[in-house]
């Protein structure tokens, strides 16, 4: 058996192997995966792909979140596994954590002889029809003028814009925020607070696939920061009832206290999914 760790220079072999959502991160900073599999074979025997979280935040612990664990015989997959603990215990991650929909036995097992912490939580994730963004009342109201979508902005503007949103420790969902490019969200859904010509402001919009989006990240300067945030929300949902479906669904994640605030204001009586939550801590 060889383990392996995929990267930009073999991630094509995989091709139509692995799931394609899955290798289109590896190359990203802080995404990674390793498979094992026969030494004279194609044959993937097991893999897992992880991100770190809050590597470049100096007060906040990095942490590494699992985001797929294939199938794999345990034995495999624990061989596998102690590979990830010494890879993530370099990055100095002081816990790992996972949240799957759903959990099979077989992948059980690995966590649980991994000691796993392993509990039926309701997810971080509140999931919004498109239909359901447009019965808001604020929404209908048009935004200023100094609103605009990110096509409407220069990639000097942008890459200004997502700087200014990092030195003030704003990444939203993205630890790489810094070297994504601008085409990585979604250019009609996207806004920004452009004002002297600088963006002050972004509510940025990635599509995950065909009818899933997610908004990775929202942030606005003072002065005006509140007003502003309300007015990029109006910007996106309106773009979002213009171009998208209302089935369409988009992902709000409660990942810190002020998102988790602004949509239990929004959607009071909207709750997150059941989902499998596993957690193991590690001493540095």
């Amino acid at each position: 058996m060889k383990i392996v760790e995929l990267t930009d220079d073999n991630v094509e072999d995989y091709d139509g192997i692995i799931d394609e959502e899955l290798l289109a991160d590896i190359g990203r900073e802080y995404h990674k995966g390793i498979i094992a599999k026969e030494k004279d074979s194609d044959d993937i025997k097991a893999g897992i792909f992880w991100e770190l979280k809050n590597a470049e935040l100096e007060d906040t612990d990095t942490v590494s979140e699992i985001i797929a664990l294939l199938k794999g015989s345990v034995d495999v997959s624990g061989d596998l596994m102690k590979v990830y603990n010494e890879d993530i215990v370099r990055d100095s991650a002081e816990l790992s954590y996972f949240e799957f929909p759903e959990l099979d036995e077989e992948r059980r097992s690995v966590f649980d002889k991994e000691k796993y912490k392993i509990a039926k939580v309701e997810s971080r994730d509140i999931i919004i029809s498109v239909g359901e963004l447009a019965k808001l009342p604020y929404a209908k109201k048009k935004p200023p003028e100094y609103i605009k979508c990110i096509k409407e902005v220069t990639v000097r503007q942008f890459k200004a814009g997502v700087m200014t949103s990092v030195l003030h420790g704003r990444y939203g969902l993205l630890d790489d925020l810094p070297f994504l490019p601008m085409n990585w969200f979604d250019m009609e859904l996207s806004s920004c607070v452009v004002t002297d010509n600088k963006i002050n402001g972004f509510l940025l919009v990635r599509r995950e696939r065909d009818d899933l989006y997610c908004v990775e990240l929202l942030f606005a300067m003072q002065p005006d920061a509140n007003m502003n945030l309300l007015n990029m929300m109006r910007y996106s949902i309106r773009a979002a009832i213009e171009n998208l479906s209302p089935s369409d669904r988009i992902i709000l994640r409660r990942h810190s206290k002020a998102t988790e605030a602004l949509v239990a204001k929004l959607f009071p009586e909207k709750k997150g999914d059941d989902v499998i939550r596993g957690t193991k801590e590690f001493v540095l």
